[in-house]
Order: structure tokens, then sequence, then C-alpha cells
């Protein structure tokens, strides 16, 4: 350290062609004034730049005039310690070539009115963070610069830290009117409004103006806008960040207020907004200008703004249909906002190249929203939630305008999938960003962006990629320098993933990463993607012999549920049968053209149903007709007499059973042998067993000539014995016989 207050004459004699010195922290006490020696410094004929400490009540003597080419005076206490807390009107007095003053974080309570006004060639001023001047002191510096060359002013800080809103007035900027300055800055001061037609005293030399970091609530102020006719920078962002803790809670800080005159009134009240209501309501239709159509209006911002910062600028709503007329805009940043529905479209962004959306809390994107927006190159809508807009867009109409788009970020927003055509018209695109989304599935078409450089699917959940996708990608691979990131995702390693894993390895140079891939939890097989080729090998090897087995068993089980399953047909063939005729029944019964009665029916037609065979007809006419139809009273359904014509013959047996009590079938070797008596067994069978509940229903007339024969042995299987009898062999027998027979199925009957 350099005691500034021990140098002495001759100590800088020989650096004549220095140009610039910086002798900052070398005041021990900064609160304590401290001379500065201005003969030492005159010995500096070549310096242009002056960094020193500002200690309490500095001056700068007649010893600075000889320094003629200084321009450039640092006395920040942001790099070093400053403590003045006055400038007085000369205290530049000796220094009349400087083009560049800092005077920042000094602990200035006052400046002198015009004490830049005598630096003729001033063009950089910066008295930012001198918390306590207000904005109140803006007249005073500002008083004069007319007659400097000033192009830049920052005000920085120069409020309080907490407290309530500032406010700019007309005064404030009133000296700045015939200047030709160029870029200003007010951030950090608290500053909600501004006064209408303070924008307008402001030369049309403006260029840039950055009010970042406040707190400003729209009001009639912006209006003013469109008076600013050469601004091409316009920064209001950050106005959610609250002031540092604690630092704000304690701060003794008590900034510059203006006060009210005798004859001059500053501050708007009801007259003033009264007489100017007609001239803002006459720039409203200025600023408003005429409608793009009848149902949303045009937005005049002045043609020369090329950059907006409105990022962290309290907007809060939708973006709804309308205008802009803003021929020379090149860049919006509007993000950490609170716009949480993009309907648009918006008109008049055909010469945006650059827009910022991330972090607005939006939950939908129209399909029109960037109707307008062909001249976009980079856009970033990360950290949102407009995943299902996207998912839903099955034909790609949300970016299908956005022709020269180069950047694209959709990072962070929820989505779940994306369909094929979703970027078919973005041939220009050279990076494409969806890191941590959802997608679990990548069909998305690539293979037309020539210019393509880098996509980023990291954080994702893809656990493979389909033979599509591949030959898409690798068509890129083969004409572009594309790398893809593919990390954070668990990819499934099994057999079913070797073509996929056999790609991702042949193209690992491209792939960011590589090595750190893992496979997921519920992988069959183990891979190791820091030795990919010796795990592919492996892999392929184990899922080889498995296919073998695999193949084995299929057909083993094949054949074990063939068999089964044939075996359960044969076993219930009578059954199904019986279901499905029962099936097309009821089918006829709810369209209207069933004529069967139903099983349940409370009457039948026939008493009995007679089964035999061709070859027992004779029997049915001379033995059974006159014993149970003439004798008995039976009414007995006969085929051979019965049976109605125009109908199939299983059909025909099935309404004869359905329209009998009982079933009697006479069992002979020829009945046995004939294929129909089988049938109207079984199905007489299936009727007693589903319909009647009651095996009783068939009788069986078992005649000698297969009494004891196998066959008689396998069909009496099919019903309780109860429910068969013998035919006699002796004709004596034959009285007994019938009159049993007729009276068991009157006995039957009565219950």
């Amino acid at each position: 350290m350099i005691n500034i207050t021990m140098v002495y004459s001759g100590l800088f004699a020989d650096l004549t062609s220095l140009t610039e010195l910086s002798l900052k922290g070398n005041i021990q006490n900064k609160f304590k004034p401290t001379v500065i020696k201005d003969d030492v410094f005159s010995e500096l004929k070549s310096l242009e730049t002056l960094k020193i400490d500002g200690p309490a009540n500095v001056t700068f003597g007649k010893g600075f005039q000889n320094i003629t080419m200084l321009q450039k005076l640092d006395l920040s206490g942001i790099t070093g310690n400053c403590s003045f807390q006055r400038i007085s009107h000369n205290m530049f007095l000796n220094m009349p070539k400087l083009t560049y003053v800092d005077v920042s974080a000094c602990d200035i309570l006052d400046i002198e009115e015009g004490a830049f006004g005598k630096l003729q060639y001033l063009e950089h001023l910066d008295v930012s963070h001198n918390k306590q001047l207000g904005f109140a002191s803006l007249p005073n510096i500002t008083h004069n610069l007319n007659k400097t060359s000033i192009r830049v002013l920052r005000g920085n800080g120069i409020n309080c830290l907490s407290g309530i809103g500032t406010k700019i007035l007309k005064r404030h900027f009133e000296n700045l009117k015939h200047t030709n300055i160029s870029e200003i800055y007010f951030e950090k001061n608290r500053l909600e409004q501004l006064e209408p037609g303070a924008f307008r005293l402001l030369p049309n030399t403006i260029t840039s103006i950055s009010f970042g970091e406040n707190k400003l609530t729209q009001g009639r102020y912006i209006l003013d806008y469109f008076f600013l006719q050469n601004i091409r920078v316009y920064n209001i962002s950050v106005q959610l960040r609250p002031p540092p803790f604690p630092e704000s809670i304690f701060e003794q800080c008590a900034e510059k207020t203006d006060v009210l005159h005798e004859n001059k009134q500053y501050f708007d009240n009801e007259d003033i907004q009264e007489k100017e209501g007609n001239k803002y309501e006459s720039m409203m239709n200025d600023f408003i200008g005429s409608k793009w159509n009848e149902h949303h209006v045009t937005f005049y911002i002045p043609k020369t703004l090329e950059v907006l910062y409105a990022n962290m600028s309290r907007l809060y709503g939708t973006v709804p249909e309308f205008g802009i007329n803003a021929t020379g805009a090149r860049e919006i940043y509007a993000q950490d906002n609170f716009l949480y529905s993009w309907d648009g479209p918006v008109h008049g962004m055909e010469n945006i190249k650059i827009m910022d959306l991330s972090n607005n809390f939006c939950s939908h994107i129209s399909k029109s929203f960037l109707k307008y927006a062909r001249g976009l190159t980079t856009l970033r809508m990360s950290k949102n939630d407009i995943g299902k807009s996207l998912s839903s867009d099955m034909e790609g109409e949300i970016f299908k305008n956005t022709v020269s788009m180069k950047v694209l970020d959709l990072s962070y927003n929820n989505i779940v999938d994306l369909s094929a055509p979703m970027f078919k018209n973005l041939e220009r695109l050279q990076t494409l960003n969806l890191q941590n989304n959802q997608l679990s599935t990548w069909r998305v078409k690539v293979d037309h962006m020539k210019s393509i450089q880098f996509i980023n699917l990291k954080q994702n959940r893809l656990t493979t990629f389909g033979k599509e996708a591949q030959m898409s990608l690798t068509k890129l691979f083969q004409i572009t320098n594309l790398s893809i990131d593919l990390s954070g995702n668990q990819f499934l390693c099994s057999c079913d993933s070797v073509h996929f894993l056999e790609w991702i390895t042949g193209y690992r140079n491209r792939v960011v990463h590589f090595n750190r891939y893992e496979c997921s939890s519920t992988s069959s097989h183990k891979f190791n993607f820091s030795d990919a080729d010796n795990s592919l090998k492996l892999l392929k090897k184990n899922c080889k012999s498995y296919l073998v087995i695999y193949i084995v068993t299929s057909v083993a089980v094949a054949i074990m549920f063939s068999i089964i399953f044939g075996i359960f047909l044969l076993k219930n063939k009578w059954k199904i049968r019986y279901v499905i005729y029962r099936f097309k029944q009821r089918f006829k019964t709810y369209t209207g053209h069933s004529i069967i009665p139903q099983a349940d029916s409370p009457s039948y037609e026939y008493d009995i149903m007679i089964s035999y065979s061709a070859k027992e007809l004779s029997f049915v006419l001379t033995d059974v007709i006159p014993r149970l139809e003439n004798e008995a009273g039976f009414q007995l359904y006969i085929k051979d007499r019965d049976e109605p014509a125009g109908i199939s013959c299983g059909e025909a047996i099935m309404e004869a059973i359905q329209k009998s009590k009982r079933v009697v079938c006479l069992v002979t070797k020829s009945f046995l042998k004939s294929t129909w008596q089988d049938y109207e067994l079984n199905m007489s069978r299936m009727e007693a067993i589903e319909d009647r509940e009651n095996l009783n229903f068939v009788h069986l007339i078992i005649f000698p000539d297969v009494c004891n024969g196998s066959i008689s042995i396998q069909t009496l299987d099919l019903v309780r014995q109860e429910c068969f009898s013998e035919y006699p062999e002796e004709e004596c027998a034959f009285d007994d016989f019938w009159e049993t027979l007729i009276s068991h199925i009157k006995e039957l009957n009565r219950h």
C-alpha cells in the first residue's frame, strides 16, 4: 500500500509517457480528509486515465491543469475507497478535458448545480450507487449538460434500497432536452412510475434506456414511447427482484426528495390531469393505431427500437391476438413473467429474430401463435408447461411458419409425446433442446434438417429408438456434424433392443457422454457402455441361445395348448353345439323372428318325441303309436309324420326336442350306427342338463340286439341307469313292458 499523503515532488518525473495510473485502495481512512498533492501529479504530462480513491473533502488543485491529456477520472468506491459527500460546482474546474467521470458509490449527499456542466468534452458520467442523492438531485446533475458532449448518463441506485415506489418527473429530464445524450441508465431505484410527458423531454438522440431492477407499473407514461423515435434498446427487465436482505432493513438512508415551490408545482395534480386528458386521448389513438382488422388492434412503437428487455417485468395475463408495428425490432426478452396462455397470433413479427418466453408459467400455446414469425431464428420457451399443446399438434402446425428457425429450446415443458411432422418446416434448425421432458418414444422426423448440429434429449424417459428413428438420425450423421445428448435416459438392455444397442454403439462418437449411459433397472441383461463392443458381443451370444430355447419352448407350449384345447372341444362338443344353437335361437327371439317356444313354457305341443332309426319305422307304426298314442293317449312326435317341411334336419330335431315333454329313444344297433340318432340322443341329453335340469327327460328303450354289446355300455353312460328299460325278448312280456312304461311316464308327468 502506498500512503497517498506521502508522495513527493519528482516521484513521477520520469514517467513522461505514462497514460494510465491506478492508485486505488491507498487511503487507509476514507473518512479522514486527505490532500491530493496536485503538484506531484502535474508531472504526468501524458496521463490519460487516472484511477484514484476519493477521500473526504477531496479537491483537485491547479496542478492538474498541466495534465492536458487527462480524459478519464475514476473515483468509484466500487473499485476503491470513496467518501466525499459533496461535489461543488468547481470541483473539476482544473480538469477541463475530462470525457469520462465516475463518482459512483462515494456516499455523495449533494451535487451543486452545474458541477458537470463546465466539462465541455464530457461524454460519460456515472453517479450510480450514491443512494441518498435521489431523483431530486437530477436537475442539479444535468444542469448545463447541454454545453457538454454527454452521451452516457448512469444513475443506477441513487435512491435508498427500501421505501415506497419512486417517480421520475418532467423536471428531472428537463435539462436533457437539448443535449445529444444517447444512453441513460436508472436501474435499482425503486422506480414505479414516470410523469406523463417525461419521455418527451428526452432528445431524439436517445438510443438506449435501461430501467431494469425497479418496480415499474404500467401507466399513462407508456404512451410517450411513441416519441422515442430513435430508440434501439429499451430495458425494463427484472422488475420482481426484491432489495438485498438484510441490508435493505438495517441501512440508514434518507434520499433527497423534491420540494414544492410557491410559484411552481412539479407534481401531477387533478387539475393538470384534467387539462391533459384530451391530449392523451389523442396520443392513445396514435399509440394504438388503426386496427389491423376488426378483431384486434395494432401497437405502434418506435421504428428504430431493436431490443426490448422485459424479463422479470411483472407482465401478467394471456397473449391475445394483436399487432405490432415495429419494423426495426429484432430481439424480445420476456422471460420470467406470468404470460400463462399464448393465444395470438401476433401480427407484425416478421422481422423479430430472437424471442425468449422462458419461465412464464404458460400451459397453452395455440397453433396460430407463431403464424407470422417467419423471420424468427432463436426461440426459447423452456420452463413452461406447454407439453399438452405440443402433444396434441398432430400435423406440426405450431411451428409451421417458423421457417428461419435455427435455435429452438423446449426444455422443461412436461412434453410426453411429439408427432412425426412436429418440426417438418424447420429445415434450417441447428440446435434443438428437449432436455428434461417426459418423452418415452422418439418418432419425430428430422432427416430434412440439413444444418442440424445438436439435439438435446437429456433427462427424458427414452428406453430405445425405433428403426425409423435410427434411419432418420443415421442419414443426418452421414451428411452433418450432428451430435446428440441422451444422458439421463434409462435404456432397455435386452434381446429385443440388440439392434438399437448395436446402432448407438456404432455412432458412439456422435453421442454425448456415451460412456456414462446406463441400463434401466427392468433390463433383462447387463450392458456396459464404457465397454460397449464386448458387451454387445456377449449380449448377441446370450440372445442367440435364448432364441433357440424360446422357439422350442414356444412350439412345445403351442402343441400342449392345442392338445388341451382339442380334448376340451371333443369332451364338450355336444354342449358347445347346444350353446351355439341356443344363442342363435335367442338372437332370433330378440330380432322378432323366433317361432320356437321357450323351454320354460307351461305347456308343450307333444308329450313324447320318439327317436328311432329308419329301420325301426315299422315297429313305430305297429307297436309304438298303437300303444302310446292310441291306447295311452299321449301326443307323439314322429319325425316321418310330424317333421315340418322347409327347415334343416338339425333345426327340426331341436324344435321337436323343445316342443316335447319327454324323449324316448328306441336303441337298436341301427340306431347306434346312425349319425342323426346320435345327434338326437346327445342334444336331448344336453336339453335335459342345461334347460330341463332333469335327466328323466330322456328315456332309453334298449332292444335285445344291443343289450350285451360294448356299445350299449358307452350309451348307458350318457344317462343315469334309472332312465332306461330293456325291451323283452318274449312276446308274452310285451304287454307288461308297455304298461310299466306308460305308468312310469305318467308318474313323471305328475311330478
